[in-house]
C-alpha cells in the first residue's frame, strides 16, 4: 500500500503554539514532508507543557511533541539577512507555507506572501490569525480564552449558575479555539492543494479562528435566525443533552459510583423502556413524569429521584442497560478512561513513539483510515531542536533534498 496521502508535498511549518502546528502536524500525517521552522530560541509551545514531573523541559513538552510528529526540525532567525535568505531558499521548492503570526510575523521580516510568490508562484500560503487580515477587528490580539468568550461558546456553557445575571460564563477547558482553527486550516488547505494540482495556481488563505469558532455555534445560530430567545444558563433550568438547551426532551448528566453517566430518553417510549431499566421504581405512574412535557417541567424533582438511583451502579453498567434498550446512554469518560478504552484499543487509535528526550510515550493518532493507504502516524517523533538544521540547511538547495 501506497504510505501516505500527500507524497512529495512540501511544507514549511513557520507557526508556535498550536494552530498552525496543528495544521501542518496533519498534513504530516498524510505523509507530506513537514519541516517545522523554529526561531533559535524554541516554539512557544515547548515552554507550554504539561511535563513530566511538571519539571519544564524545552524537549518534554506534551503539547509541542503531540503537535509536531513526524516533522523535520530546524531553527532560523527570521530577522537576520542570513535567515531570510534562507528562508527563501527553502520557499523555491515548498508547497505550502503556514503560519500563525503573531508573535513574529513573516511579513514584518519582509517574507510575506507577495514576496514568497514572486519566488514561487504557485505557493499555497496559509496564515492563521484570531480576527483575519481585514476587518474592524484584524489588528486585534487574542488568545484562546479571548476567542472562546467572543465566538458565544462560554454563554451557552451551562453550569451550576446561582445568579446567571450575575455569575460570568466559563469557558472549556484545553485550547479549543487553536485547535478549531488549526483545523479549518486544514481543511482551506487541502482544498487549495487540490485547486493547484487541477489548475497549477497557488494562493493566500485566511483563517479568522474567531469564525471558525462561530461557525460551530450553528444550531443555536440557527434558533436565534428563527427569532427563538437565547437559552438559559441555570443548570436547574436546564437538564438536557442538547447544547444550550435548545430541545424539550429530558436528557442529561447523573452520577454513579465511579464517575457519571449521560442519558437522553428523549421520546416516551424511550422514557417507558428506561422505567424498566430502573425496575419500574414507585414513582413511574406519577403524573409529573408522565409526559415528555411533564417530564421537562418537572425536571429538577426528576432529576433528583434518577440520581438517587443511578449512584447505586457505575457508568458503565447503567451505559450497558441503557443500550440493550435502545436508549441514549453513554459512560462520561475521563482521559484516563480513553487511554485505555477498548473501542479505541481495538481501532489501534493510539500510537507509541520512542522520542529521544522524552521517551515512548502514547500519542493520540488520527480519527479516519483508508483502505489502500497507510498513515505514517509515528514516522518519528517531534524534533529536537535544531535537530535536522545539518541535513537540510548544509544541503541547500532543497529541491535536492529528498526528504530520506
Amino acid at each position: 500500500m501506497a504510505v501516505g496521502l500527500l507524497p512529495g508535498v512540501r511544507v514549511l511549518d513557520i507557526g508556535q503554539g498550536i494552530s498552525a502546528p496543528y495544521c501542518t502536524k496533519i498534513l504530516a500525517h498524510m505523509g507530506a514532508e513537514v519541516i517545522k521552522v523554529e526561531p533559535p530560541e524554541g516554539d512557544v509551545a515547548r515552554g507550554m507543557g504539561p511535563f513530566p514531573g511538571d519539571s519544564p523541559h524545552p524537549e518534554k513538552s506534551g503539547l509541542f511533541l503531540a503537535l509536531n510528529t513526524n516533522k523535520y526540525g530546524i531553527t532560523l532567525d527570521l530577522t537576520s539577512p542570513d535567515g531570510a535568505k534562507t528562508l527563501r531558499e527553502l520557499v523555491t521548492s515548498a508547497d505550502i507555507v503556514v503560519e500563525n503570526p503573531p508573535p513574529d510575523s513573516l511579513e514584518a521580516n519582509g517574507l510575506g506572501y507577495e514576496t514568497l510568490r514572486s519566488i514561487n508562484p504557485g505557493l499555497i500560503f496559509t496564515s492563521v490569525t484570531p480576527f483575519g487580515n481585514r476587518g474592524p477587528y484584524a489588528d486585534f490580539k487574542a488568545t484562546d480564552l479571548v476567542l472562546y468568550h467572543m465566538s458565544g461558546h462560554a454563554h451557552g456553557l451551562l453550569g451550576a449558575v446561582e445568579n446567571p445575571d450575575s455569575d460570568p460564563p466559563i469557558r472549556a477547558g484545553g485550547h479549543q479555539a487553536e485547535f478549531v482553527g488549526g483545523m479549518a486550516a486544514t481543511t482551506a488547505t487541502l482544498m487549495a492543494l487540490y485547486r493547484k494540482r487541477m489548475t497549477g495556481t497557488g494562493c493566500r488563505i485566511d483563517i479568522s479562528s474567531f469564525e471558525a469558532m462561530v461557525n460551530q455555534l450553528i444550531s443555536g445560530l440557527a434558533n436565534c435566525a428563527y427569532g427563538r430567545p437565547a437559552p438559559p444558563r441555570d443548570l436547574s433550568k436546564v437538564e438536557e443533552a442538547a447544547i444550550g438547551g435548545m430541545v424539550s426532551a429530558i436528557g442529561g448528566i447523573l452520577p454513579c459510583k465511579d464517575g457519571y453517566v449521560a442519558i437522553s430518553p428523549r421520546e416516551d417510549a424511550q422514557w417507558e423502556r428506561w422505567l424498566g431499566v430502573m425496575g419500574n421504581p414507585p414513582w413511574a405512574s406519577d403524573d409529573r413524569f408522565s409526559t415528555r412535557e411533564a417530564r421537562q417541567e418537572n425536571s429538577p424533582s426528576l432529576w433528583k429521584l434518577l440520581s438517587e438511583w443511578s449512584s447505586n451502579y457505575s457508568k458503565h453498567e447503567i451505559a450497558r442497560l441503557g443500550q440493550e434498550q435502545r436508549i441514549p446512554c453513554f459512560p462520561v469518560n475521563t482521559v484516563l478512561d480513553l487511554l485505555d478504552d477498548e473501542h479505541l484499543a481495538h481501532r489501534q487509535f493510539f500510537v507509541e513513539i520512542d522520542h529521544p528526550a522524552a521517551g515512548v510515550l502514547k500519542y493520540p493518532g488520527a480519527a479516519y483510515k483508508f483502505s489502500n493507504s497507510q498513515l505514517p502516524l509515528a514516522a518519528r517523533p517531534a524534533p529536537l531542536l535544531g535537530e535536522h538544521n545539518h541535513l537540510i540547511l548544509e544541503n541547500l538547495p532543497w529541491r535536492n533534498w529528498t526528504g530520506q
